[in-house]
C-alpha cells in the first residue's frame, strides 16, 4: 500500500464523520461527500466536534483541531481525483453498496484501496460488479471509529491476501486494533458476539428475571471489566486454574451446556420483548439526555483507553488476545 495522504470519506452520518476525525487526527487530508445534502452541510462540523472532543478527553493534542484538513465535496468525482484511500460508510444494504462500489472502480486508480465500513454484509457480495475487486475489503470500525481501537478486516473471494495485510499494518500504524477474518460470516466477529449477548440480556428482561438497569449492571460491573483486559477464551484459561482452559471446559464448562439448554433460539425479537426493554430503558434512563449518556460513555473510555496504553507501554506482554 503506498503512502495514504488523502482520504475520501463517502457517506457521512455518525460513522462517516467518525471516520474522518479519526484520519484527521492523524494528520491525512480528508474528503467528506454524501448524496444527501443535509449531512453533506453539517458532516466537517461534525468531525471537528469529534476531533475537539478528542482534544478534551486528553487524546489528541489541541493543535489537531486547527491543523485538521477536512474539505467538503460536491460529486463523487471529486472526492476520487487523487484519493489514496476510500472509506465508505453508507446505508447498509447490498442495494445501495454493490452500485457504490462499482463507481468508485471506475472513478479511482486501480490500486486505490477501497474499504467499506459494513457491520455485517459480505465483501464477496458488495464488489460483484467491480473491475478491480482486489483492492476491496470490509473495514468496519467498532462505534464511534475515532475512540474504539477495533477494526475487523475482511476480504471478500476477490479480494488480494496482500491488500488485507497491508490493510493491517496500515490501521495497526493508526493505533487501531486490527482482527483478519480468515473466513466471511454475516456480521464478522465482534457483532456476531454482540448479537448472541443481546439476545439473552432482552430474554432476561422480557422473562422477568431482572431489569434492564440490572441486566446492564451486571455486563458493565463483571464480565465488561475483564473483557477489556482480555478475551473470552483467556479469560476462561484463567478460570480453569492450573488445569487451565481443558481443565475449565471439562469441569465449569458442563455447568454451561445447562445454561445453554435454557437460553432463547428465536430470530426475531418477539413484540412482548421488545416492549419490555424499551420500557426499561427510559426507567434506567431516570430523565438523563442522549448525549449526557454518550459524554459519560467518552469520558469513562478515555479513561480506560490511557490506563490499557500505560500498561501495553510497560514491556510486559498485552494479554488483551
Amino acid at each position: 500500500m503506498m503512502p495514504i495522504k488523502i482520504v475520501g470519506i463517502v457517506g457521512t452520518g455518525t460513522i462517516g464523520a467518525s471516520w474522518a476525525a479519526f484520519f484527521a487526527r492523524h494528520g491525512m487530508a480528508v474528503r467528506l461527500y454524501d448524496a444527501d445534502e443535509e449531512r453533506a452541510r453539517t458532516a466537517r462540523d461534525t468531525a471537528l466536534g469529534y476531533l475537539r472532543r478528542l482534544v478534551e478527553l486528553g487524546l489528541a493534542p489541541a493543535t489537531c483541531v486547527e491543523a485538521a484538513c477536512l474539505e467538503r465535496v460536491d460529486s463523487l468525482e471529486a472526492l476520487c481525483d487523487g484519493v489514496d484511500f476510500v472509506q465508505e460508510s453508507i446505508r447498509e444494504t447490498l442495494a445501495a453498496k454493490v452500485p457504490m462500489f462499482a463507481r468508485l472502480d471506475q472513478l479511482t486508480s486501480p490500486t486505490c484501496p477501497l474499504a467499506s465500513s459494513s457491520s455485517g454484509l459480505l465483501m464477496t457480495d458488495i464488489q460483484a460488479e467491480m473491475h478491480h475487486p482486489e483492492r476491496a475489503f470490509i473495514a468496519h470500525p467498532f462505534n464511534p471509529p475515532h475512540l474504539v481501537p477495533l477494526v475487523e478486516l475482511v476480504g471478500g473471494k476477490q479480494t488480494s491476501r496482500d491488500v488485507v495485510d497491508q490493510a493491517r499494518r496500515f490501521f495497526l500504524s493508526l493505533g487501531k486494533e486490527p482482527v483478519v477474518l480468515e473466513k466471511e460470516v454475516p456480521g464478522h466477529l465482534a457483532n456476531r458476539l454482540a448479537a448472541a449477548l443481546w439476545r439473552e440480556a432482552i430474554d432476561l428482561v422480557a422473562r422477568g428475571v431482572a431489569s434492564v438497569a440490572d441486566v446492564d449492571t451486571a455486563l458493565r460491573a463483571g464480565p465488561g471489566l475483564r473483557w477489556a483486559i482480555m478475551g473470552q477464551h483467556m479469560i476462561y484459561h484463567l478460570g480453569g486454574g492450573p488445569g487451565g482452559y481443558e481443565a475449565f471446559i471439562e469441569h465449569i464448562g458442563k455447568a454451561f451446556e445447562e445454561y445453554w439448554r435454557t437460553m432463547p433460539t428465536w430470530t426475531s425479537i418477539p413484540d412482548e420483548a421488545k416492549e419490555a426493554v424499551l420500557a426499561g430503558v427510559e426507567e434506567a434512563l431516570a430523565g438523563g439526555t442522549m448525549g449526557e449518556i454518550a459524554a459519560e460513555r467518552d469520558r469513562k473510555m478515555a479513561a480506560l483507553l490511557r490506563t490499557l496504553d500505560e500498561f501495553s507501554e510497560d514491556g510486559q506482554p498485552d494479554v488483551r488476545a
